[in-house]
């Protein structure tokens, strides 16, 4: 994710924060395939994103992530903005009382010039071994986790409930 930062910040900026709008030109979103530890990748079911088995013929029905760095929360931590389809539609976790994970029709790179606007679309990317957990940032100690069941939805629970994933770059 070192490149992804450098990409759209430059590589002499060092801050933990950023408070200057824009990306550099041409930075354009990374996308990657997820699994989960069952191996499940994501699929995009009735307008919500499902963890599933994706052999055969469903692995053209996998849905890549596509991430864009939040530059206004702390760099250290690896904040990203999510979203799918290119980075066409953001994962978003509200802003109520709880947490509410859903997709909108907004673009990354629309969030990613909006400063702290984009909060609700960004995650905390944790490194663990050889795979990642996604802490929601405006609802510290909730992180996207799959259901137990096939073809449920995609989800934001607190530890334990915690699903790790794997990324691979497309």
């Amino acid at each position: 994710m070192v490149a992804l930062f450098n990409e759209f910040l430059g590589k002499d900026t060092e801050d933990v924060t950023i408070s200057s709008g824009g990306a550099r030109p041409g930075a354009q979103p990374y996308h990657y395939l997820v699994r989960d530890t069952e191996q499940k990748g994501l699929c995009l079911h009735n307008g919500y994103l499902v963890a599933t088995s994706l052999q055969g013929v469903n692995a053209a029905q996998e849905e890549p992530i596509s991430v864009v760095p939040n530059l206004h929360l702390e760099r250290q931590r690896c904040p990203l903005i999510v979203g799918i389809r290119g980075g066409t539609q953001a994962l978003s976790c509200g802003t109520g009382p709880q947490p509410q994970l859903k997709l909108e029709e907004v673009g990354l790179l629309d969030l990613f010039s909006r400063g702290a606007e984009a909060t609700p679309y960004t995650f905390y990317k944790t490194y663990g071994g050889s795979t990642h957990t996604f802490e929601a940032a405006a609802f510290p100690g909730h992180f996207l986790s799959t259901a137990a069941g096939e073809g449920e939805a995609l989800d934001l629970a607190p530890a334990p409930a915690i699903t790790a994933f794997y990324l691979h770059r497309k």
